[in-house]
């Protein structure tokens, strides 16, 4: 199944008894179409650039694992993730941490304190900051995170990515301090990922 098909199915969102009937095929279609929008840090962090087939990925795997046909867990899923869909130049990125023991969760984890403002996108030379899709995740007290939302925005972005002869994700933090060159395959995902314009379900 081609992108352009993906994008037919995503056009609309479904209660659990609906999607049960398309999860499989779904499941193996968009692992495939995420596959080239991962990037490794290192052994512990790794990016992924969402759009708006991912996040609705995300929210279907949501709602299906609420097991009702409940049509405001459905809404309350899409108000929660619908703001990580990029618009017109913006670009998403979910930043995962991985922790593997609670003595990591306690003592390691607080560690990576302030990482989600040591992300950014340099496009040739530009150098182009990462800003929470959440803040209120990082306000005073807030526990440690595992993993962090974050959008890139800049006017001309769209442009910037389609014409760039490099594109590289750099995070500049005490214990990730790496600077990684996307592959062509990657860049290429960056270029066609779909945004939120004219999906229906996000106009409602």
């Amino acid at each position: 199944m081609s992108t352009s098909e993906l994008i037919k199915i995503i056009n609309n969102v479904y209660l659990p008894s609906e999607y049960s009937k398309i999860r499989e095929r779904v499941y193996s279609l968009v692992s495939n179409y995420k596959s080239s929008r991962y990037v490794k840090v290192d052994d512990r962090v790794t990016a992924l650039f969402e759009d708006a087939i991912t996040v609705w990925f995300q929210i279907e795997e949501t709602v299906y694992l609420e097991g009702t046909d409940d049509e405001s867990v459905l809404k309350e899923a899409i108000r929660t993730y619908a703001p990580m869909i990029p618009g017109n130049d913006e670009i998403s990125l979910t930043l995962f941490i991985y922790v593997y023991n609670y003595d990591e969760l306690r003592n390691l984890l607080p560690k990576y304190g302030g990482i989600e403002k040591s992300v950014y996108l340099i496009i040739n030379e530009d150098k182009i900051g990462a800003v929470p899709i959440y803040p209120e995740d990082y306000s005073p007290g807030a526990q440690p995170r595992s993993i962090h939302y974050l959008k890139f925005r800049k006017a001309g972005l769209d442009e910037e990515v389609r014409k760039a002869a490099s594109v590289k994700l750099a995070i500049t933090h005490g214990l990730v301090n790496k600077t990684i060159e996307l592959s062509q395959e990657q860049v290429l995902a960056l270029r066609n990922s779909v945004k939120r314009l004219g999906i229906k379900w996000l106009q409602a």
